[in-house]
């Protein structure tokens, strides 16, 4: 596999405050994204969603896809960071699980594939890491799962290309696995 030290690198995060988490309570199983060409997949991660390095309890297990070209640039992977080194055509896919079957909330019921025009579009939003990063998110119910989705474009103007790479994307997104 060509981006094995891709892995190596995230393993070490573990260590790493505002990286990948070390959280100790059970976790539920992340998203899945089939493989595709121009993308690399990290998955199986305990990712903070907060720009908060004081707020790694509240990680959740994540899977990442990140354009092919920026994969090595991303390194070390902690997301807030991460994002400040985008190439100009980069974007960062984030799937997270945040529960199964929660009847106290109700995030909306969707289906596969998430479609990126539905998602919430921020050009601006607290933490964020620098002022090119655009951030698009969806919280959906899908099949029992609650779960956190966020694209990322290093650009506030993602033309229809990064658009329709960032779609392709989505939709290899599968739930996590029973």
């Amino acid at each position: 596999m060509a981006f094995r030290p891709l892995l190596v690198c995230l393993c070490a995060l573990a260590i790493v405050p505002g990286g990948v988490s070390t959280a100790a309570s059970p976790t539920p199983p992340s998203p899945r994204l089939r493989p595709a060409a121009g993308w690399t997949t990290i998955g199986s991660l305990l990712v903070s969603l907060s720009p908060r390095r004081t707020e790694a309890a509240a990680s959740r297990s994540s899977v990442v896809a990140v354009t092919a070209g920026d994969a090595t640039r991303l390194q070390p992977f902690a997301l807030f960071d991460s994002l400040r080194r985008l190439g100009p055509r980069g974007i960062v896919v984030l799937a997270t699980t945040i529960g199964r079957h929660r009847t106290r909330f109700h995030f909306p019921h969707a289906r596969f594939p998430l479609h990126l025009s539905r998602f919430r579009l921020d050009r601006g939003w607290e933490g964020q890491p620098a002022g090119n990063v655009q951030q698009r998110l969806r919280a959906v119910a899908v099949g029992g799962w609650d779960l956190d989705v966020r694209v990322y474009f290093a650009t506030q103007h993602p033309d229809r290309k990064l658009l329709r790479e960032a779609q392709a994307e989505l939709d290899r997104l599968r739930p996590p696995a029973e």
